[in-house]
């Protein structure tokens, strides 16, 4: 099936199943009671502002803009689920990587948008989980191909890396977003070394697209948390703007990682394309 058929089904069914979701998730939370977070441990982010976005005590989802843009996340995992069938035929990229990244925008989505309603610290905790597994798979799928280790290896230090990094984000919750944007740099460092010495057949196009739109989200993060740029009863919001580009980032990520050609074995290299 040509790429031109299938692309726009794709969209579409990638925004159904992301807003069937998306309304489920916040229909279930607007149907709590107001108060219903007062009991839980607040998020740490509480003490000193969290985020431009005016908070409402008297409904369930306290920062409903950005909750709500949360759920970006969300489109772009389906998006990567519907498309492991095409991207993944003639892809070094393994299926099972693919629904890892998928599942780990899947949960950046929905504890984003949870975190934003309650403003708990049980919503934090799963807010950074999501973004802790993207970054972390970055890091050690870059180590498994420049160091050629086993797929069976790179899952257990998936998983323990993620294991360290969940206690460190139980025990010191104050260093969870340091800790991210080191894993985070380290990833691209040595994706960025694995491709400009090996020459693989990918588009780094695709990676450069995902970092720039990582850094504007970035910009817009720090100006909404700094209040540089504030209107609280707006709907329109810098933290709402990084969630949407933030999940474009994450499937510009998927088609570079996908875009990686499957060499048989024995055959020449395919120059890299940028």
């Amino acid at each position: 099936m040509k790429t031109e058929i299938v692309w726009p089904w794709l969209l579409v069914l990638s925004f159904a199943l992301a807003a069937l979701l998306a309304l489920v998730m916040m229909g279930i939370l607007g149907a709590l009671p107001a108060g219903i977070w007062q009991a839980w441990q607040p998020a740490t982010c509480l003490g000193s502002g969290c985020f431009c976005e005016a908070i409402d005590l008297e409904s369930p989802i306290r920062q409903s803009v950005n909750a709500w843009s949360s759920l970006a996340f969300v489109f772009s995992a389906t998006w990567i689920l519907l498309s492991l069938k095409f991207r993944a035929q003639d892809s070094r990229l393994p299926g099972l990587y693919m629904i890892l990244i998928a599942a780990a925008s899947l949960i950046t989505g929905l504890g984003s948008a949870f975190y934003h309603a309650s403003l708990t610290f049980t919503g934090q905790f799963f807010d950074i989980l999501g973004m802790f597994l993207l970054a972390a798979f970055m890091l050690v799928y870059a180590w498994e191909r420049l160091y050629r280790i086993s797929k069976p290896a790179s899952l257990t230090i998936y998983g323990l890396l993620n294991l360290g990094l969940t206690i460190l984000q139980v025990a010191i919750p104050e260093t969870r977003r340091y800790v991210f944007a080191i894993v985070l740099v380290l990833g691209l460092l040595f994706e960025y070394g694995y491709w400009f010495s090996r020459r693989p057949p990918m588009r780094l196009s695709w990676l450069n697209a995902g970092l720039g739109l990582f850094a504007a989200a970035y910009g817009l993060w720090i100006l909404d948390n700094q209040r540089i740029v504030c209107l609280e009863n707006s709907i329109l919001q810098g933290h709402a703007a990084w969630h949407v580009l933030g999940a474009v980032a994450v499937v510009c990520l998927f088609y570079y990682y996908s875009s990686e050609a499957l060499q048989p074995p024995g055959a020449d290299p395919v120059p890299a394309r940028s």
